[in-house]
């Protein structure tokens, strides 16, 4: 019975991918002005994304503000998709005694100048990163961008210098600092709600502020929380795909 069910597994699949092939006939063509979107939504969102957000960067208007909902989705997403690599790549099972831990990480490659570039590359991409996410309201960045620009500088130290780094984070660590990021963005919308208003609306956060700067604010908490995420799932993919490597 199981050999039937799995050779008639892709019966679903190729019925689903029917509907939805015959429902995307009714869809709009792609920059269509006459779209439903095009008429109503766009233009809303550009005349007054400014104003009401206080973000001139109308794409960071509706991911952090209008779509926050859906970008808390795509944030659970990413920690989802990290959780089942750390189950396929068997990150929490304990080593057997003799060998490398979890938490091992690869070795140094052993040159002073890698190391030394490292070090002096290591501000700036920091700086950079926390340049991407404080500046994505007024220009292109954000919290994603900003965590994988910094995870970017926290793999190059660690392949540069391996065993060496001081600070060696254990996988269950790590899965925590990236469970934090998501609370923060949870926790800014349940915020809102305590307070009276919908879920992710800013303009219920106890501030002291009102008006489009609150929802600034409000838009830069949950742009943090996703930066804290993004780059905590970098680093652990990275640390479990390295973890007992050899020279």
């Amino acid at each position: 019975m199981r050999n039937l069910f799995q050779r008639f597994a892709w019966v679903p699949l190729v019925a689903t991918a029917a509907v939805l092939f015959y429902a995307a006939r009714d869809l709009p063509t792609m920059g269509d002005p006459t779209a439903p979107a095009a008429e109503h939504v766009s233009p809303r969102y550009i005349e007054h994304a400014q104003d009401e957000t206080g973000a001139p960067n109308m794409v960071t208007a509706v991911l952090a503000d209008y779509r926050s909902y859906d970008t808390l989705g795509e944030t659970v997403v990413i920690f989802t998709a990290v959780l089942a690599c750390l189950l396929v790549l068997g990150a929490f099972i304990r080593p057997e005694s003799g060998e490398a831990s979890a938490g091992a990480m690869v070795q140094s490659f052993g040159s002073d100048v890698l190391d030394a570039t490292s070090r002096i590359l290591f501000p700036f991409i920091t700086l950079f990163a926390i340049y991407v996410v404080v500046h994505g309201h007024t220009s292109p960045g954000g919290g994603f961008q900003g965590g994988a620009i910094f995870a970017a500088a926290i793999i190059l130290v660690r392949l540069v210098r391996g065993s060496a780094l001081g600070l060696q984070l254990r996988s269950t660590t790590t899965l925590a600092i990236a469970s934090l990021g998501v609370l923060v963005f949870f926790l800014t919308g349940l915020i809102s709600i305590v307070f009276g208003r919908n879920f992710l609306d800013y303009s219920g956060l106890p501030l002291g502020y009102e008006g489009a700067h609150l929802r600034e604010i409000g838009s830069l908490t949950i742009e943090v929380g996703v930066f804290i995420a993004v780059t905590a799932v970098l680093v652990l993919i990275f640390q479990v795909l390295t973890a007992g490597a050899e020279d």
